[in-house]
């Protein structure tokens, strides 16, 4: 007798794997942009949260010294002789310091000498009036400015905090690198070509400037409808990056209201014909237009802080005027974002 045995396929045949790992393909091509957003979502919440930090850090250094801390005070950029005059002792600091305590930075703070200047940067000084109060690469200012603080880095700008900040126009001192911040106060640009002109700059004046002095009572504006802190990238073509602990070449602040308005500018607008050889190609997060752009890589807009601590995410395609008018904290007209 003979018995037939029936023989069992165990394996897969090529062609089936081929439409397994094609099916796979499939779902990671449809999962991977949902898992891409849920990771911006998450790395703006992040962004918006170390935005709200400062504010109240801003309010609670008004709530002990009766006004908000000034942009920066002693700037070397800024020309004596071009309608306002330089400050006769140069410091070149960054109010962004003066929050430290407040942001749980306190041991940090103590660290610096807080009597003498913060960074020598030798090709920023334009200011013939001043002098430079001490020296910061024996004082340890230089040194600490190399210092990351994650509270002023924006997690969706992949640029390196690092990166950008050295050599003789942005550089904290001899041989040394600065750290960037995301985040810097609402100044106007015209603070690199005058001294001083948060003083004289009447209805057109920022919450903060240059040895800036305002109190919540001079925002007649509203708290809730003035521009306080903006976003910003860590790349600026035009003047590298800001450093949160000094102010070097073109370190004036965040001003999305004057020259070229706007957000998220990879381009200047107005098109400089010396800079168009050879032709340059726009790269988004590198902002192009005057050096107090404000921008980040959230998709279609960045970060504001409002005068009364809230955040707010603005579109980049609002209209430059109303832009301007937020940016203003007095000048009458009564500006608020749409909801």
């Amino acid at each position: 007798m003979f018995r037939h045995h029936r023989t069992t396929r165990t394996g897969f045949t090529l062609v089936e794997l081929l439409v397994v790992i094609a099916i796979i393909g499939v779902m990671v091509g449809l999962l991977l942009p949902a898992v891409q957003a849920a990771r911006e979502a998450a790395r703006r919440m992040q962004c918006q949260n170390n935005m709200k930090q400062l504010g109240l850090a801003l309010h609670n250094f008004e709530s002990s010294f009766k006004r908000f801390p000034a942009a920066g005070e002693g700037y070397s950029m800024c020309p004596s002789a071009a309608g306002g005059a330089g400050d006769t002792e140069i410091y070149d600091s960054n109010g962004l310091v003066k929050l430290l305590m407040y942001i749980e930075q306190q041991p940090l703070y103590d660290l610096f000498n807080h009597k003498e200047a913060y960074a020598f940067v030798p090709n920023a000084m334009r200011n013939n009036n001043g002098v430079r109060v001490g020296d910061p690469n024996t004082n340890g200012n230089a040194a600490l400015a190399s210092t990351v603080v994650e509270t002023f880095i924006c997690p969706s700008d992949n640029t390196g905090p690092l990166d950008r900040l050295t050599g003789g126009h942005y550089g904290p001192g001899t041989g040394l690198r600065g750290a960037a911040t995301n985040y810097d106060f609402i100044t106007s640009q015209r603070d690199f070509g005058i001294c001083n002109n948060w003083r004289t700059a009447g209805i057109a004046r920022r919450m903060f400037g240059e040895n800036s002095k305002t109190a919540p009572r001079d925002v007649i504006d509203g708290l809730t409808n003035t521009f306080m802190v903006g976003e910003t990238t860590k790349w600026h073509v035009n003047g590298n990056a800001f450093a949160w602990s000094y102010r070097g070449w073109v370190m004036t602040g965040v001003d999305p209201g004057t020259g070229n308005p706007g957000i998220n500018l990879w381009h200047l607008p107005l098109v400089h014909p010396t800079w168009e050889n050879p032709p340059y190609v726009p790269v988004r997060g590198r902002i192009r237009t005057w050096w107090s752009a404000a921008g980040s890589l959230h998709p279609g807009g960045c970060n504001f802080t409002m005068g009364d601590a809230s955040v707010r995410f603005v579109s980049e395609s609002t209209d430059v005027v109303l832009l301007e008018n937020l940016s203003r904290m007095g000048d009458g007209q009564i500006a608020s974002l749409p909801d």
